[in-house]
């Protein structure tokens, strides 16, 4: 990352990724209710952020990861089987782009 992660800037990082990791849909989960009725196809989610402490343990949140330190932030990934988005990267490129502008003072 080009920025160093200070507290704040990973605070920003941890609830931005918390709004983009809750805006997943699957079309194809099945939701049933009490008795069994049927009650709709898809239901949004929470993506799990992968991260990595200092000892190398992978950790995944489903709640937002303001307890990271910044350091454990700074490695959080979607995992997509073999492939990963580092969303926590790309964020913090975007208010790179954003601070860059002039558009964003943090």
């Amino acid at each position: 990352m080009g920025t160093k992660i200070t507290k704040k800037r990973a605070q920003l990082l941890a609830r931005l990724e918390q709004i983009v990791g809750s805006n997943c849909y699957n079309g194809s989960i099945q939701n049933y209710g009490p008795g069994g009725s049927f009650e709709g196809a898809g239901r949004d989610f929470r993506y799990p952020l992968t991260v990595v402490d200092a000892e190398g343990t992978k950790r995944k949140k489903r709640s937002p990861a303001v307890d990271e330190t910044p350091e454990a932030l700074s490695t959080g990934y979607y995992s997509f089987g073999a492939n990963r988005l580092q969303i926590i990267k790309a964020l913090s490129e975007v208010l790179d782009h954003l601070e860059a502008d002039g558009k964003l003072k943090l």
